[in-house]
């Protein structure tokens, strides 16, 4: 089967059209939290990302980003905590290490004593190719940013003064662009997003922070979309992204049985 073909049955887009920027502003956030399931599923993910590219010799051409926000105790995962951090080991032992990248990002846990003790030893299993970010519901948007910036967008600056006789006002512009030193060629990011109940008032937020983190990735740069409470979705898979955009299935067509092949494609390739 070809890659592109391949790529997007998985459920990877282009940054440039992916279809995230409107497909979760209409998610209704709801249920539990299966946030080791969610990253596990990630994780399947990029070890087939992986052998697929090695394959194709590709795999010193692609830097992954994974990037999980929550705000809950996993309550609802099949994955026991112990088994996922030997999942975690796995991950690791299978890729190179700069070729991962994983931001996990809890919302308003800092008073969580478990999860704070989960987080640390997720992050010393994972050979410094992890961080944990611990942030109030004010701190999404920025730490977005903040990870943009580590992966390799920089943020400009620039300075813009209006003046009257009654007034001066001064604005900010931030300008984002590649850092020069960067080497790798594209970016495959993947957003692994809290949908439970507790995410409703803080979901704008988050949806906001991914539609800008998408207006800064190069047009050659894949993302893929996954998110959880109770259930975990890969929301870009085509089959996903109907279900998400029509609640209520269409009538029938003749040869609608027969999707157009282009619309799987990660045009990319």
């Amino acid at each position: 089967m070809d890659l592109a073909l391949l790529m997007g049955l998985l459920g990877f887009e282009t940054a440039r059209t992916s279809k995230l920027r409107y497909l979760l502003p209409r998610i209704q956030c709801s249920g539990s939290t299966a946030f080791r399931d969610a990253v596990v599923q990630g994780n399947e993910l990029m070890l087939k990302l992986f052998s697929l590219f090695v394959k194709e010799g590709l795999h010193d051409k692609f830097q992954i980003v994974h990037v999980v926000l929550t705000d809950g105790d996993d309550c609802a995962s099949q994955t026991s905590h112990q088994d996922f951090l030997k999942y975690q080991l796995y991950l690791y032992s299978q890729l190179p290490p700069q070729m991962l990248k994983t931001f996990y990002i809890g919302v308003n846990l800092e008073n969580n004593s478990t999860v704070r003790q989960q987080m640390k030893q997720i992050i010393d299993c994972s050979c410094e190719s992890a961080q944990y970010y611990s942030i109030n519901s004010n701190g999404i948007n920025e730490i977005f940013q903040k990870i943009q910036m580590q992966i390799g967008i920089e943020v400009q600056q620039r300075g813009l003064v209006m003046k009257n006789e009654h007034m001066t006002i001064g604005l900010m512009q931030e300008k984002y662009r590649p850092v020069v030193q960067i080497t790798v060629n594209n970016y495959i990011v993947i957003f692994t997003l809290d949908i439970s109940g507790s995410m409703e008032n803080n979901w704008p937020k988050v949806c906001g922070a991914v539609s800008g983190f998408l207006d800064n990735l190069g047009e050659n740069d894949l993302v893929l979309g996954i998110t959880f409470n109770n259930q975990v979705n890969i929301i870009t898979k085509p089959e996903l992204e109907k279900k998400i955009q029509n609640p209520r299935p269409p009538p029938p067509q003749s040869n609608s049985n027969v999707p157009d092949e282009g619309y799987y494609c990660c045009k990319i390739f």
